[in-house]
């Protein structure tokens, strides 16, 4: 008498057609087998709906130690892509000559997309008796799941009562974190480029209102001032490298600068400043250097100026000895100040 040849364990008759399946409202009943193999299942994974609603679904040892690593690679690259765009995002501002904004961002939204990328271009190859690397099912909208065997689908439906039509199937590559860090490591990255930008002091001098471009964009409208005083002028963040700078008044253009802008220093740009002077007050206090007041002229050829890192103020003296020493228990302090050429200080 002919031997009946024994029929093949679930594992190696699973297959990768697919099916979906619209579940029932509430209370689905879920095979015994694994979701992705057919043996009998060990261990359980939560499939979540969009909505939020979950879904326990079945796995042998096996099956449930490859959704993990799927589960473990996807997570790699979310942190991947956060820790590189957020990094590039907090140190390229501050760089002694930045990127321009444009440039920046593209940079940093790239660099946190690298990550995802190398996430969706693994190579996903199931073992042999499995229908997938990762997760063999998911839904693909609320009641609705996708499944990898077509034969866990079809049994899905039958506990069920409710109808499944075979649909290809295909893993979820990626997560909803991969399509929000990139945008948002660039967001940040001109934030921190904007607030990290050197400032420039803009004085207008002249008795005209003054419009002043950089690199042919409007960023500030000055009032005529002649008076020195802290709140003089208007101050603008530019990021540091070279830029031009425009001033212009309503029928002419007063003064046009090819300037750089210096990382960690304050700049003073003034156009129509003819007839005064700028120079650098430097107070020393200490039981020792008390009193010391050295002055420092700025060239008067120019209407732009790099100043100390350490400036101190702006277009006020330097505070007087019986005040620094209730603040200051020693040092110098830097400030900057403005008069009339020729006047008699």
């Amino acid at each position: 008498m002919p031997r009946v040849p024994s029929e093949a364990p679930p594992s190696e008759r699973a297959l990768r057609s697919g099916a979906r399946v619209e579940l029932p409202a509430s209370g689905a009943l879920i095979p015994s087998g694994c979701a992705c193999c057919g043996e009998p299942a060990a261990k359980t994974v939560l499939a979540r709906a969009p909505n939020g609603e979950g879904l326990i679904v079945g796995y042998c040892e096996e099956c449930r130690g490859h959704v993990g690593r799927d589960a473990t690679r996807k997570l790699a690259g979310a942190v991947a892509s956060g820790l590189l765009g957020g990094g590039l995002a907090l140190t390229l501002p501050f760089a002694p000559y930045p990127l321009p904004m444009t440039a920046l961002t593209a940079v940093v939204f790239v660099a946190a997309l690298l990550p995802a990328l190398v996430v969706f271009a693994w190579p996903r190859r199931p073992a042999p008796g499995h229908t997938a690397d990762g997760a063999a099912v998911h839904f693909v909208k609320n009641g609705v799941l996708l499944c990898a065997n077509d034969r866990f689908a079809k049994e899905l439906a039958r506990a069920n009562g409710v109808p499944y039509e075979r649909a290809r199937f295909r893993e979820r590559r990626l997560v909803p974190g991969f399509f929000v860090v990139p945008p948002l490591s660039a967001l940040a990255a001109l934030v921190t480029l904007l607030l990290s930008s050197p400032v420039v002091r803009i004085v207008n001098l002249g008795p005209e209102r003054l419009f002043v471009d950089v690199d042919g964009r409007r960023v500030a409208t000055v009032d005529p001032t002649s008076v020195e005083a802290p709140t003089a002028g208007i101050d603008v963040r530019v990021t540091a490298g070279p830029h031009e700078l425009v001033a212009r008044s309503a029928e002419r253009e007063v003064s046009r600068e090819e300037v750089t802008v210096q990382s960690g220093h304050a700049h003073l740009f003034a156009p129509a400043s003819q007839g005064y002077c700028f120079w650098l007050e430097t107070a020393e206090y200490g039981r020792t250097r008390a009193g010391a007041i050295t002055r420092e002229p700025l060239d008067t050829s120019d209407d732009f100026w790099v100043l100390p890192r350490d400036l101190g103020g702006w277009f006020r003296p330097a505070p007087a000895q019986s005040l620094a020493e209730a603040r200051l228990t020693g040092g110098v302090v830097t400030v900057l100040r403005q008069a009339p050429c020729g006047l008699d200080l």
